[in-house]
């Protein structure tokens, strides 16, 4: 009898344990933080090419959660449901970092959006110019 109780509660702890490391293993990860998701930017051709030939650079970077993303699509679906749906699954979130390069006199600006879960570049994109 007691060689049957040690074998269930054997039993029973194995179970539990490969159910907790599945649970563990489904959950969704930590979207990126704010320096990751610019220092993963930073692999845009764009981004590169800017880095290359500015004389001084800002970086601002925005969080859009997944409900955000959803609004911006109603919104704008031009950009967000060709450019970005594409290649962001449903419910993600993105980071928005817009790099401001300065030349001396007069710069430009890109965009880059970045995957908030999986730390992908989902869209580069060449902005403004100013003076």
């Amino acid at each position: 009898m007691n060689g049957n109780l040690e074998r269930i509660i054997i039993a029973l702890a194995v179970v539990s344990f490969a159910f907790t490391s599945v649970c563990l293993l489904s959950i969704r990860e930590v979207p990126l933080t704010r320096e990751e998701a610019i220092e993963i930017s930073k692999g845009s051709s764009l981004v590169k090419e800017g880095l290359a030939i500015a004389y001084s650079i800002s970086v601002e970077a925005h969080y859009y959660n997944s409900q955000r993303i959803e609004q911006l699509r109603e919104l704008h679906p031009a950009f967000w449901e060709e450019e970005v749906a594409r290649k962001l699954p449903k419910g993600h979130s993105v980071w928005d970092i817009i790099w401001y390069f300065h030349k001396g006199i007069g710069g430009y600006t890109i965009g880059v959006i970045v995957d908030a879960e999986v730390g992908a570049i989902i869209n580069e994109l060449k902005g403004v110019q100013f003076l």
